[in-house]
């Protein structure tokens, strides 16, 4: 039985720069880090076990954000490598981004708009397999 459910969307032109080297003879460094000049943020969260089914209409823009990624690969042939990375996203919007409620106050009804400030961050390790074709 769902309960509830929640779908946001995040759109955000990148700014930024991008490197790698290699040092000693198989083992490589890249690491990428862009600044988000600017945010659109929408989203929607359904209350769906309540008497009257609720929705909160969410909606930003202006703000900005930062992504950071980095990665240390070993090349076990020329062609094949390993690696072991880590990665930092964040976004946020502005404080006068929009929230509304529709069904809060019963069937129908729209309550809002209200101020509010929406951010999200996602930061993790991963591994990677790659093989380059000649």
């Amino acid at each position: 039985m769902i309960i509830g459910k929640q779908s946001t969307h995040w759109n955000a032109p990148r700014i930024g720069v991008s490197g790698e080297t290699m040092f000693a003879e198989r083992w490589r460094v890249s690491a990428d880090i862009a600044y988000l000049p600017w945010t659109d943020f929408s989203g929607r969260d359904n209350h769906l076990l309540r008497p009257t089914t609720t929705f909160f209409d969410q909606r930003g823009n202006g703000g900005g954000g930062v992504q950071a990624q980095g990665v240390l690969s070993y090349f076990i042939t020329n062609n094949f490598s390993v690696g072991i990375g880590g990665r930092y996203w964040a976004m946020w919007t502005k404080k006068d981004s929009d929230f509304m409620c529709s069904g809060c106050g019963g069937p129908g009804t729209i309550a809002g708009p209200e101020f509010a400030k929406y951010s999200m961050e996602r930061w993790g390790v991963f591994f990677q397999v790659a093989y380059k074709l000649d």
